[in-house]
């Protein structure tokens, strides 16, 4: 009897029927591996997709809160309030005179005085080459009127110390005239005018100190 007309007698048949079989595993295995690359790819996130989390969203309740808080909080500024100045007559004033110049002191209360101020006995300080004008509580407005009566800097207003540079007799302003400003004040700054009977001309002569005792 003669081979079948496929079978061929060296066994290609065989052969060819082992390769298939191979190649057909080989493309069963690559889907096989296709279809887990497309399952994998499937189950990743798609593109621009935000993930929540616990910590992300506690980190934004505290952002909020923190704004909230912030929003809460209100800072009020004090008001100023400034008293307007007394009628002078109501303000008692005090002059000291803090240096050599005699009747500084005398002086500096004529001329408070002739502004309607209620001004005490003059006084004697230790002796200064700046001048100071002070001010109780609620004083500060008519120490500066007074300042400008007396053609003093405004520099030279301020709170009375504790202690006061000398007894201020309870005043609500006090005066220290220093050396800068004493001259101004003193005797020695007075003048007097004498007519001439015979040219009708007027001589005017400077009172000059005679003593180095001091007056107020």
């Amino acid at each position: 009897m003669r081979p079948g007309r496929y079978a061929a007698p060296d066994g290609s048949f065989a052969r060819s029927a082992g390769g298939a079989g191979a190649r057909g595993l080989a493309l069963l295995a690559l889907a096989l591996i296709i279809g887990v690359v497309l399952l994998n790819a499937t189950d990743e996130d798609p593109p621009g997709t935000t993930v929540s989390t616990n910590s992300s969203s506690s980190t934004d309740d505290d952002a909020a809160t923190g704004d909230d808080a912030a929003a809460a909080t209100t800072t009020t500024v004090p008001a100023t309030t400034t008293l307007p100045a007394h009628a002078p007559k109501d303000v008692k004033a005090i002059v000291a005179n803090a240096s050599a110049v005699k009747g500084a002191a005398n002086g500096g209360r004529n001329a408070l005085l002739a502004a309607q101020y209620n001004v005490l006995a003059p006084a004697n300080a230790a002796a200064t080459g700046e001048s100071s004008v002070y001010f109780t509580p609620g004083y500060d407005r008519d120490a500066a009127a007074i300042a400008t009566v007396l053609q003093l800097p405004g520099t030279t207003v301020k709170p009375l110390p504790s202690p006061a540079p000398f007894d201020t007799k309870g005043a609500n302003v006090v005066i220290v005239l220093g050396a800068d400003a004493a001259p101004r004040f003193g005797t020695g700054a007075a003048t007097t005018t004498t007519a001439a009977a015979a040219a009708g001309a007027t001589t005017t002569t400077t009172a000059a100190a005679t003593t180095t005792t001091k007056k107020p």
